[in-house]
């Protein structure tokens, strides 16, 4: 909480810094208008109540600027606290015996971390979007590593430098992401046609499979990219391909793109070993 009020007191310190001419001004006019009503009764009275007027106006002013920084200091300490917690959950853990999980056991090791950030810019509406986040090397933010939202998937980081990264969303034309339905289990992949930022599609799942509207979509766990069980969207509609044997799939995703102000991106501990296990089986 105190870094917190000295966040907020330093973004106050700066917004006065700014403006200090404004209230130079005000000051100013307060003493003019001081020595103007010292004349007169009925003319200091008139400017009293005006002075209180204006005085009540720039208070209240003042208040929300002050709860809007304190508001944002809250908000990033929420999600860097959210990080935390996802890297203490049994997802973000390898299991290596059958045994239950005791705290600082070595029956689990830990495969997951969470880098809170926040998006800086971002593209919603062309056929190939990206977010723009506020981390990139320092810290230890790598091109290829997966980011998420607080109840969603954002995409991949395709590019990073020392304090900035580049993030392809799953609103891109070559994004795929492997999914699954978390009641039946059934694997498929999540795309974008580029229609609505709030809807993708999930092919690939056999038309012999029951599906419902209202289905959860997760993630399947089976790239190096993202945890299982990260929370995609919800089945909108779907329909069968005579065709191909396999459903054309609606999803509502669980994310709203266009508020999402905070992600978190994902560092895979065991991502160098898998490539290179991945490498082996290619060069077979």
């Amino acid at each position: 909480m105190q870094s917190i009020f000295t966040d907020a007191m330093n973004n106050l310190i700066r917004f006065l810094q700014r403006y200090y001419y404004v209230f130079l001004f005000l000051i100013l006019e307060a003493v003019a208008i001081y020595f103007i009503s010292c004349n007169s009764f009925y003319q200091g009275s008139l400017i009293t109540n005006f002075a209180n007027n204006v005085s009540g106006s720039i208070y209240e002013q003042c208040d929300k600027i002050t709860r809007y920084f304190t508001l944002a200091s809250v908000n990033e300490a929420l999600v860097e606290e959210n990080a935390k917690l996802r890297e203490q959950i049994e997802s973000s853990y390898v299991k290596y015996t059958d045994r239950i999980m005791v705290k600082d056991d070595t029956i689990y090791k830990q495969q997951f971390s969470f880098v809170e950030a926040k998006v800086i810019s971002k593209s919603l509406n062309k056929r190939n979007n990206y977010f723009m986040i506020n981390k990139g090397h320092s810290s230890g933010i790598e091109k290829d590593m997966s980011v998420i939202a607080p109840n969603g998937v954002v995409g991949i980081v395709t590019e990073a430098t020392e304090n900035f990264a580049m993030v392809m969303t799953v609103l891109h034309q070559d994004s795929k992401i492997a999914v699954k339905n978390k009641r039946t289990q059934v694997a498929g992949t999540l795309v974008w046609n580029g229609d609505n930022y709030a809807t993708g599609q999930v092919i690939d799942i056999p038309s012999s499979i029951p599906l419902k509207a209202g289905d959860t979509i997760i993630t399947s766990g089976f790239s190096r990219n993202f945890p299982e069980g990260i929370e995609v969207g919800y089945i909108k509609n779907f329909s069968k391909d005579k065709g191909t044997g396999f459903y054309n799939v609606e999803i509502r995703f669980s994310t709203d793109y266009n508020k999402l102000g905070y992600v978190y991106v994902v560092k895979n501990f065991f991502r160098m070993e898998q490539e290179r296990l991945e490498k082996g089986v290619k060069d077979e």
